[in-house]
């Protein structure tokens, strides 16, 4: 079953109307079709002729008919919470989830209270069908109601606030109900006894152990100080509980998220982690706060120009993503392009105070004008023979000798951009030092190689002899400055010395073969 069993109450609207003292609680049917998918709401109806406000305990059992292995048995979930009922006429409604194949429910519902005596009204049950087809619906009128009568309760109203919050939980967490998930599917991926009645024992112990474990929580959760606190906050500012979801991995440590929708729609929720009964993290959001920080960074003239730089460049805002951290809370903006680059506005908000902003986008592609450095030797050549040339053809009597014509000096070019790498680095502009490391090491290997162009990272690791050249350390140096570049990594000293070294090394070597060939 899909989120079968969160019971939510809706819409309770009081009407200031008095008759004798008695309590009546009306269902127009007793028995409702819904198709598989559809949510299970059924309409109901209460009267109130006490003449003041009934606080009692509102309980329904709900069983359920499995077929497994040609064996029929059920399995059945109840629950409990307390309720106040307003004077006069109410209507409202029960949310009992929805199935995603064929089932069978059967509710019994009860609202027990005291009011001078053990007072019970308690409907007749009501059956609930999950039909796989609109014309197997069936729904007659069938108006059905209880009046309150004398009877024993079996439970007590909560007393304390940690009580309270907690059967609020119990009332609305949908992982608290073992018809959560389809019991057949339970039961497929399971290995299945031959036995039915073993079977049905060791499904049930496995819900039951998995409920505990979850009430246990549950309980370590409600009775927290800082949840306590949080709740609260959000109660006072007229938020309601919705759902919730709890993933624990022992009593007292795990996951949470409590949801919550105020009136007017806006949503709300606290979430974190509990370990040892302790909690390590919780962080309380709401739709209106979020609202009002991104309202108040539109108006920042700062982001107006970012913005106004990334439209330039042909970025769209893809995404928005919220962090929050005690008073602290950072919202980043990402876009993108057409040729799939990012870029990010990054905002810090401190007690809902914007204190920084920055604009992250990837440096200009000029890798379009590295072809040209090919063609530079060649054009350097191609003016030194026309100007031979041109001298032989104006005194071809007088023999004429003209030096060799300079060719493009990796050597020296790959030098510069080491230099101008350690002056980006000192002045902090940390992702054109490293592009320039990249650069020079790039450069200086595809002269050296012959291959005289540029070149692709892997593509060049691939032409190197690992004998003569320390391959593993070149092209940690390339990842170094790829995962900075794109803002993956934070900037080292240490790491960036090393590749200034390994850079130099190349060179030097380089220097030291020239001499030892003279």
């Amino acid at each position: 079953m899909n989120k079968l069993c969160s019971f939510l109450f809706l819409l309770l609207i009081p009407f200031p109307l008095v008759f004798a003292e008695d309590l009546v609680i009306y269902v127009d049917q007793s028995e409702y079709y819904f198709k598989v998918g559809e949510n299970a709401v059924i309409p109901l109806e209460i009267e109130n002729n006490y003449g003041h406000q009934i606080s009692g305990m509102l309980q329904y059992t709900i069983t359920q008919q499995i077929m497994q292995a040609n064996t029929k048995f059920s399995s059945s979930n109840t629950q409990a919470s307390t309720f106040t009922i307003n004077n006069g006429n109410q209507t409202g409604s029960l949310n009992f989830g929805t199935s995603n194949s064929p089932a069978t429910l059967t509710v019994n519902l009860s609202f027990i209270y005291n009011d001078g005596n053990q007072m019970n009204v308690s409907l007749d049950p009501i059956t609930i069908y999950f039909v796989s087809d609109e014309s197997q619906k069936n729904n007659v009128q069938n108006r059905m109601q209880s009046s309150s009568q004398q009877g024993s309760s079996t439970q007590n109203n909560p007393s304390s606030p940690q009580q309270s919050i907690q059967q609020k939980l119990d009332e609305l967490m949908n992982q608290q109900s073992p018809f959560s998930q389809d019991p057949q599917q339970r039961l497929q991926n399971n290995q299945l006894s031959q036995d039915s009645n073993a079977l049905k024992k060791e499904m049930q112990q496995q819900l039951q152990e998995e409920n505990s474990l979850k009430k246990e929580f549950e309980k370590q959760l409600a009775s927290n100080e800082d949840f306590q606190k949080s709740h609260q906050e959000l109660l006072q500012r007229g938020y309601n509980v919705t759902s919730g979801n709890l993933n624990p991995s022992s009593t007292s440590t795990g996951n949470f998220e409590v949801n919550y929708e105020n009136e007017q729609g806006k949503w709300a929720k606290i979430q974190g982690s509990m370990v040892n009964g302790t909690l390590t993290d919780i962080e309380k959001q709401t739709q209106e706060e979020r609202d009002e920080l991104l309202s108040k960074l539109t108006a920042d003239p700062t982001l107006q120009e970012y913005e106004n730089q990334l439209t330039q460049d042909k970025f769209v805002e893809k995404n928005i993503e919220f962090n929050f951290n005690k008073n602290m809370t950072s919202i980043s903006l990402e876009y993108q392009n057409d040729e799939l680059q990012t870029a990010k506005i990054l905002a810090d908000f401190k007690n809902d105070e914007l204190v920084k902003i920055q604009l992250e986008k990837p440096d200009k592609d000029y890798s379009y004008l590295y072809p040209l450095l090919s063609l530079l030797p060649v054009g350097v050549i191609a003016y030194f023979l026309y100007k031979k040339l041109r001298i032989k053809k104006k005194t071809p009597q007088k023999p004429v000798i003209i030096e060799e014509s300079k060719k493009f000096d990796y050597v020296l070019v790959s030098g510069d951009l080491i230099k101008e790498a350690q002056e980006n680095f000192n002045k902090k502009q940390y992702k054109d030092a490293y592009g320039k490391v990249s650069q020079a090491i790039r450069l200086f290997l595809s002269y050296e190689l012959k291959l005289n162009k540029e070149i692709t990272n892997e593509d060049l690791l691939l032409n190197l002899d690992n004998t003569i050249y320390p391959i593993s350390e070149i092209r940690n140096c390339f990842e170094l400055s790829s995962l900075v570049e794109f803002a993956k990594l934070e900037k080292n000293e240490e790491d960036f010395n090393k590749m200034i070294g390994i850079a130099k090394n190349l060179i030097q070597r380089k220097h030291y073969n020239q001499k030892t060939e003279l």
